[in-house]
């Protein structure tokens, strides 16, 4: 009997250990999803906390977000703002090194002699070029402080690779993340990454919870800033991101520094 009770035991001891917390994350086709499940679940690794993730795609960005609001998804990861850390749980951890903040250009093959013009931030504006974005881009605010013409009323963001591409729709560019341009290259051939122009704000993406698991925060924090105590955090960002330097020749670009007046969403 005894023996039986201890075996007992040691079974719900052990089914209770293995059971992990389920997060439901958002994910993309392209794949850009992957460094920030990877730093999540090193993060609640670090902490001896087990998740197990599960993967959502195919909702736009504000379904997305809604879906976060209600609590049928659990985390994402956006760029700061001080909106969003009103209506969602932040996690104050910058995830990209502010790649993310760091924005290159997609255009249509044969329209780089317009930007090789450009040698200030007052030559683009000159120039009267038009940025296409989606309607919740927090970059829509950036490019109207900074004077830059944005076409910026589009709900579903992913109409914006065709309407550049048909070039009679009134966008002139798309102003992409560093960590995301080269696979929006690859995955619409018909547009190319501009070669000369670094356009930089101090923002970074983080994580926010749904408030249905904002108990989790401390547990991601603490997390995030092992993994970069110990330098997982660098190996992620140096296998996900570490050719990018190389690829889109960040060093030789020509930087135009952006006003962001939302000091409160700044890399701190």
């Amino acid at each position: 009997m005894l023996a039986l009770a201890l075996a007992i035991a040691c079974w719900i001891g052990s089914a209770t250990a293995a059971d992990p917390t389920i997060l439901r994350m958002a994910e993309s086709r392209e794949g850009s999803h992957l460094f920030f499940h990877d730093v999540l679940k090193a993060a609640f690794q670090a902490e001896n906390y087990p998740i197990e993730l599960q993967g959502i795609a195919g909702p736009g960005k504000e379904r997305y977000k809604m879906m976060l609001r209600n609590g049928d998804l659990d985390v994402m990861w956006m760029v700061r703002a001080a909106e969003r850390d009103r209506q969602y749980v932040p996690v104050d951890f910058p995830l990209t090194g502010g790649l993310i903040g760091q924005r290159v250009l997609l255009i249509r093959p044969g329209d780089q002699a317009a930007f090789d013009q450009i040698r200030r931030l007052e030559d683009f504006a000159r120039l009267g070029l038009v940025a296409g974005m989606g309607k919740d881009w927090l970059d829509v605010d950036i490019w109207r402080q900074n004077s830059l013409p944005v076409s910026g009323d589009i709900t579903d963001w992913r109409l914006l690779f065709k309407m550049l591409a048909a070039g009679n729709r009134a966008i002139d560019y798309m102003p992409r993340g560093v960590s995301e341009v080269m696979a929006d290259a690859q995955a619409h051939p018909e547009l190319v990454i501009e070669k000369r122009l670094l356009l930089r704000y101090r923002r970074d993406s983080i994580f926010y919870l749904a408030p249905p698991v904002a108990h989790l925060a401390p547990v991601l924090l603490r997390g995030l800033r092992k993994v970069r105590d110990n330098g997982t955090y660098d190996r992620l960002v140096q296998k996900h991101y570490g050719h990018l330097k190389t690829e889109l020749a960040l060093d030789q670009r020509l930087i135009l520094d952006l006003v962001d007046q939302d000091d409160r969403a700044a890399i701190r």
